[in-house]
């Protein structure tokens, strides 16, 4: 079976330049378990992310629950009608694949984007947007690779700033606040 370069891959590469060959080619029983400390910053990564989507006052075509087959057909589906915004998309072209959180359809195309709950910008201050952190970057320009090489891309940018949706505080959270989903950046 044929290995897709994915953005979990490029992330890997990024942190560690061993760890995509480890990964692909090393015996998995000699892996070292998960580490309580990184499962507990995944649950908390997926507990804001279910936060920022419970809380988005604008419609969306939800793709999550399906499987990885059904949603690559409906993400070119909806991406076919001009859907504005997708949730759980997959994005597939030649040997490359990606899961961005979010689709945006941006001046006739799309934009990815991933929902983070560290900052996933760098330099941001009150004179410039910043730019992505690289590890962040390189799977931002996976996505933009791909929706480019599908057809379905809304152009490069060097950065497209932030865009937010606000959310709806939950109970563990006081007062109001503002969710950003990083959207796209390349070059």
């Amino acid at each position: 079976m044929k290995t897709s370069i994915t953005a979990s891959m490029l992330y890997d590469l990024v942190q560690c330049p061993h760890r995509v060959t480890m990964d692909l080619f090393e015996d998995f029983s000699k892996r070292d378990p998960i580490n309580p400390f990184v499962q507990l910053l995944w649950e908390k990564g997926n507990a804001f992310e279910r936060e920022v989507i419970e809380g988005l006052r604008v419609p969306f075509v939800n793709l999550r629950p399906l499987s990885d087959q059904e949603r690559e057909h409906m993400t070119r589906k909806a991406m076919s009608r001009g859907d504005t915004l997708i949730y759980g998309g997959r994005i597939r072209a030649d040997d490359l694949l990606g899961d961005p959180d979010l689709l945006r359809r941006k001046q006739g195309g799309y934009v990815a984007g991933d929902i983070k709950s560290g900052a996933g910008v760098e330099g941001e201050n009150d004179d410039t947007n910043g730019k992505p952190k690289k590890h962040y970057a390189v799977q931002l320009a996976l996505y933009t690779d791909i929706l480019e090489r599908m057809g379905f891309s809304s152009g490069r940018t060097r950065y497209a700033p932030p865009f937010h949706y606000e959310a709806t505080p939950t109970s563990s959270q006081e007062g109001s606040m503002m969710r950003s989903c990083h959207s796209n950046i390349s070059n």
